[in-house]
């Protein structure tokens, strides 16, 4: 199915393109002008690292792997959040951690590895919509800078300690919960 396009016709004034730069220049001198009278907090350019934008609601920033009371990761690698990550920057390693005569078959494999390449991440969403059990945040930190491409990957505790200090919890290092031994069997 086509669409009719109509050919713009030009007066001589719009071919000489010095009345368009006048009409943009005058914009720009409207808003110098709108901007140097108007109070700070109403201005629309923004003192960025003073001021900093108000950020709506359902902005989707930095991610954070939640944990329970305990400081156990909320995590199950289900792989949800993998498979549904449209950029594959999700990549997970499940290990087994407990025993099901301690447990009863409640949580018996987390993340052993678990990592997002920031510099891929898109922030869609889609990872928090996919987890099961709620684990995976996007929260509203838009700042996200570095110095190189290896501090743009976060793994486990980075995601686990991002957002810490501001929900009031202690920074983990290691799991509250030990591994359970890998059984070998002898031939």
């Amino acid at each position: 199915m086509g669409v009719i396009v109509k050919k713009v016709e030009l007066t001589w004034l719009d071919r000489t393109y010095v009345w368009p730069v006048l009409q943009g220049m005058a914009i720009t001198f409207g808003h110098f002008i709108r901007n140097l009278f108007t109070t700070t907090p109403n201005r629309y350019t923004v003192q960025y690292p003073e001021m900093k934008r108000e950020i709506p609601d359902g902005y989707r920033g930095l991610h954070e792997l939640k944990r329970f009371e305990g400081g156990e990761i909320k995590c199950v690698a289900c792989f949800m959040c993998q498979e549904a990550c449209p950029a594959r920057c999700i990549s997970i390693e499940a290990e087994e951690f407990s025993d099901l005569n301690i447990t009863q078959g409640f949580q018996e494999k987390r993340p052993a590895k678990f990592s997002i390449d920031m510099l891929r991440c898109i922030c869609c969403g889609m990872c928090e919509e996919a987890c099961p059990k709620d684990a995976i945040w996007l929260r509203k930190d838009y700042e996200l800078a570095a110095y190189d491409r290896l501090s743009m990957q976060y793994g486990k505790w980075d995601l686990m300690n991002t957002y810490s200090d501001a929900d009031g919890k202690a920074h983990i290092n290691q799991d509250p919960t030990p591994s359970v031994p890998r059984r070998t069997i002898a031939l």
